[in-house]
């Protein structure tokens, strides 16, 4: 019975060696995020325990805007965010050393993402849109450079526009006090400013982006890739497990997009999921459409070496 018993004993200290290990050797990645229902597949990857099985434990952190990402990756108070392709691109036009790993969705995407007016602006095309002030998540990102590229090729001048800031969440609060006259917003918030009764939708602006390219990245630091190259390879393998479960299970898909975006359920009931089918980037094909945007709008002044930047999945 004693050998019984010790050899029970000696299991079960090796069965707790075992998973004390397996829980030192996981990295740590704080991840810097903004509410919105296009970054499911990270939510999901978290909930549903993706990163933890692939050996990655991640904080998500929401961020006010998407303004604060990169200033949270460039100072280390986080290893991972998720900004607009057209906002790295200028960072790494002015110095910065910066990594992307793959993207949180594709276009085109159903994910609703339009200009909104106020119900009583008198805002009714693209042209009514000079002199007046119109709101985005954060200047020089993709909502704003492709807004205003959809004003330009639909009769508008972008330029005569008083472009400022106002975070998604308050969409339909900004309408309604009149803080702005139209605003570019994504789902949750641009269908639930719609059904409130705060706004109209002006415009789908989404119609001009190249089909294959990315909404926003997983991105860190040129130094923190090369030291964690297994990390980026475990939350690469958790978004793709992620995107695959989303794809059968849109019930807990939402559940996960009501907890990080703060939203209720019911107002994300009817939302449509955004295109998860390849999250894999290509440096030329998923970046080059943002690259000759920021080109045409002056956000870099010179074109970035895409294949430097893009980490690729591993086979």
């Amino acid at each position: 019975m004693m050998k019984f018993l010790r050899g029970i004993a000696a299991s079960m200290l090796l069965a707790f060696a075992t998973t004390v290990h397996a829980d030192e050797a996981k990295t740590d990645v704080k991840l810097l995020y903004t509410a919105a229902s296009p970054f499911v597949a990270v939510y999901v990857a978290k909930e549903q325990g993706f990163f933890d099985k692939n050996g990655v434990r991640v904080e998500l952190q929401l961020a006010q805007n998407g303004s604060v990402l990169l200033a949270g990756i460039l100072s280390n108070s986080a290893q991972v965010g998720l900004p607009t392709p057209t906002v790295i691109l200028q960072a790494i036009n002015n110095g910065m050393d910066l990594r992307v790993f793959a993207a949180t969705n594709i276009f085109p995407d159903s994910t609703a993402a339009s200009l909104i007016v106020g119900t009583d602006s008198g805002i009714r095309k693209a042209a009514d849109l000079s002199g007046k002030k119109v709101g985005v998540p954060g200047i020089g990102g993709l909502l704003d450079v492709v807004m205003r590229k959809w004003v330009d090729e639909n009769g508008g001048d972008s330029g005569k526009m008083n472009i400022v800031e106002v975070i998604l969440p308050q969409t339909g609060d900004a309408l309604r006090s009149k803080q702005v006259d139209a605003v570019t917003s994504v789902d949750p918030f641009a269908s639930r400013a719609v059904e409130s009764g705060a706004g109209t939708i002006l415009g789908s602006y989404m119609s001009v982006i190249e089909p294959g390219s990315p909404a926003a990245l997983l991105t860190t630091t040129g130094e923190w890739a090369s030291s964690h190259p297994e990390a980026i390879a475990g939350m690469q393998r958790a978004l793709e497990e992620a995107a695959a479960f989303i794809a059968t299970h849109p019930g807990e898909a939402r559940a996960a997009i009501a907890k990080y975006t703060s939203l209720p359920l019911p107002v994300l009931a009817n939302i449509p999921m955004p295109n998860l089918t390849n999250l894999r980037l290509d440096p030329n094909k998923s970046l080059g459409f943002w690259q000759k945007i920021a080109l045409e709008q002056g956000l870099i002044t010179e074109p970035v070496d895409l294949t430097k930047v893009v980490i690729p999945f591993r086979p």
